[in-house]
This record gives C-alpha cells, structure tokens and sequence, in this order.
C-alpha cells in the first residue's frame, strides 16, 4: 500500500515538475528576439516568377514588426496571408524556431499555357485553371494559345472556349508524346481548333473539342506509322475535322 501511494506522489512531483518547467520554456520563449529570416522558396529551376528577395520585401512592407523583436508578438498567419495576395505565390507557410529564426515556406504557381487572346500579350493559366498575369521579368516556355479566346471574367471564371482549353493543356502536359510536341493552340474566328506541332512543316486542324482525345490516339497513329516512313514535311495540313463519331477509334 505504502509503495503504491508512493508512485502515485512520484508521479505527481514529476507531472508538476513538468508543468513548471513548460511554464518556465513558454515564458522563456516569449522573450526570444527575431534575430534571423529564412525564406524558402519551391521550384526556383523551373520559374523564376518571384524571387527570394522578393518575398523579403513583402514581408518588410507589411505593418509588422519582424527582426529585432520578440517573436511571441509576430502573426505569422497575418504574414501568409499577406504573401498569399502575390497571384504567382500559391501557398505560404511560416513557423518561429526557439533560436529566434522565422522559417517562411513559399510554394510558387505552376503556369501551364499562355493565352494570348487576339495577339494581346495576355495571360497565364495555371495548373489549377487560376489565371497569372505576365511577369516582366521571366517568360517561362510553356505551351502557347492564341486566336478567338476570351479573358476570364472579373472573379476569375474560364467560359466554355478555357475550359476545353486548360483541360487540352492538362492532357498534353501529361502526356509522353504530346507534351513535346505540340507548342501552339489557335482557335479561329469559327471557334475551330488547330494545332501547331514542334517537329515537322504541317498544322493539324482539330475542329472541335469533341472527342479531342480519340482524333489525338489517331494522329499518334499517324505519326508513329506514317509520317515516320514517309517524311514528317509530307503534308501541309493534317485535317480531323471531317472525322465522324463511327471512323474514331
């Protein structure tokens, strides 16, 4: 009985011992200064949108107090949100680090095709279909449409012409063959689709956006079979327009 009571006051002694010393680090910590930022940013090989210094300059614009003070009084969620306003910055996270250091993570946008509506220098859409402005300091080589395609509109809704196009650009950036060679989407004033490939002096009209991935299966079948033997300049315009439902594959 003796030796029970005496665990129980044991674990006592060691569960307030703990509290205090929580206690004693908390207040400890709230006296911590900011003596150090460390940005971090995703995929500065690929895109170059926004840079290091950048996400610096940000953070000093805000209202906030940042290095040289306590890190107990820095709202790091106010500071992401703030970073977060930047349309090539995706997601942003900070953490404090009881040595003093702000750690902010920074993913970047991934832009997917730049849409150029009637030749205007336009815009970008992104992995996600988010619309990205030109950057005047980095053009990334990415796929290209131009023609009859609109803006989206003030919320940043694609119409039916950017629906198809972002998921033609998705299906094309996943794929092995396609992604490499075709580099340019036109939509004319019919609203019809042609294609502008890599290799090889021919365009590709589309059409329609109906069944886009079965007239794709047929022209890889065509590349792969014919225009491989008898010459990739062979012919000036490949034509799925006239293609019916019953000759798809």
């Amino acid at each position: 009985m003796i030796k029970k009571v005496l665990k129980i006051l044991t674990w006592i002694l060691i569960a307030a011992w703990f509290v205090v010393m929580m206690g004693f680090v908390s207040e400890e910590a709230d006296k911590v200064l900011c003596n150090r930022i460390d940005v971090n940013l995703s995929d500065t090989v690929h895109y170059r949108f926004i840079t290091r210094s950048d996400i610096r300059a940000i953070l000093e614009a805000t209202d906030m107090h940042l290095q040289g003070y306590p890190l107990a009084e820095i709202n790091t969620r106010s500071l992401e949100k703030e970073l977060e306003q930047n349309p090539y910055i995706r997601n942003a996270e900070i953490s404090k680090d009881i040595s003093g250091k702000l750690e902010v993570w920074v993913e970047q946008r991934v832009p997917l095709v730049r849409i150029m509506p009637g030749g205007k220098n336009g815009y970008y859409l992104d992995m996600e279909g988010k619309m990205l402005p030109l950057s005047d300091s980095f053009t990334p080589r990415i796929l290209l449409a131009s023609g009859n395609i609109p803006y989206p509109d003030k919320q940043g809704g694609l119409d039916d012409r950017l629906k198809d196009i972002y998921r033609f650009s998705n299906y094309l950036a996943d794929h092995d063959f396609w992604g490499d060679q075709i580099v340019q989407i036109y939509v004319n004033q019919e609203e019809e689709y042609e294609l502008i490939p890599r290799v090889g002096a021919h365009h590709i009209l589309l059409g329609s956006m109906d069944q886009w991935e079965k007239k794709l299966r047929n022209l890889e079948l065509l590349y792969r079979q014919g225009l491989s033997r008898y010459g990739w300049n062979r012919y000036g315009t490949i034509n799925f327009k006239i293609y019916k439902s019953s000759n798809m594959y």
